[in-house]
């Protein structure tokens, strides 16, 4: 009799476990899941979605992106998205060249008194020019610029391509500002889309 009352109650406390476990996945199979924008991938933005409003966190650091300028040279298409935070404005270069992602983090000097020549040089390294021109923009947000029009540059490298420096000019009669330029790559930076957050 004994057995036959623990093999009741059992049957019962098993009966009851798979009714609450069923009862939980219809209670949540109708909903989506939750998802945390700031516990994503950090790989998972879209580097060509980034703009005006966008977080872009690098070594720790959040910087607003104030404003983005889409440059077309002949056809190659790349964006520079200026960047506000704690440490001053920086700028982020976003392009894809023969496929592949290539992201350059670049941090303005100020007070060099340089210009664009064969070989620069700056805190004692040597820069040689590697290539220069003209690109057409548009700029969108608050780029400081006309909202369309041409900038000149200058990029140059070290010898052994450790550093790299660029020059840009927004109008013929400014002078150039000047930039050290570092290449980073997409896990280093953490990007929160401003739409995400809605």
């Amino acid at each position: 009799m004994g057995v036959v009352i623990l093999l009741l109650a059992l049957l019962v406390l098993v009966s009851i476990v798979g009714n609450v476990v069923l009862g939980r996945r219809t209670s949540t199979s109708g909903a989506p899941p939750r998802v945390d924008p700031l516990a994503a991938d950090p790989e998972a933005y879209d580097p060509l979605r980034i703009g005006e409003g966008d977080i872009v966190m690098y070594a720790g650091v959040d910087h607003v992106v104030r404003g983005t300028f889409n440059f077309d040279q002949e056809g190659f298409r790349w964006h520079e998205h200026l960047l506000d935070g704690p440490t001053g404005r920086r700028r982020l270069t976003v392009e894809y060249d023969e496929g592949e992602l290539e992201m350059t983090l670049w941090t303005r000097c100020e007070g060099t008194g340089l210009e664009p020549g064969e070989d620069v040089v700056l805190d004692k390294r040597v820069y040689r020019q590697v290539r220069s021109g003209a690109v057409r923009f548009a700029a969108e947000g608050a780029t400081g610029t006309v909202p369309s029009g041409s900038m000149d540059y200058a990029d140059y490298a070290t010898a052994d391509r450790t550093g790299l420096l660029a020059f840009e000019r927004w109008a013929k009669n400014e002078s150039w500002e000047v930039s050290t330029v570092r290449t980073v790559t997409r896990g280093e930076l953490r990007v929160i889309h401003a739409g995400s957050l809605d």
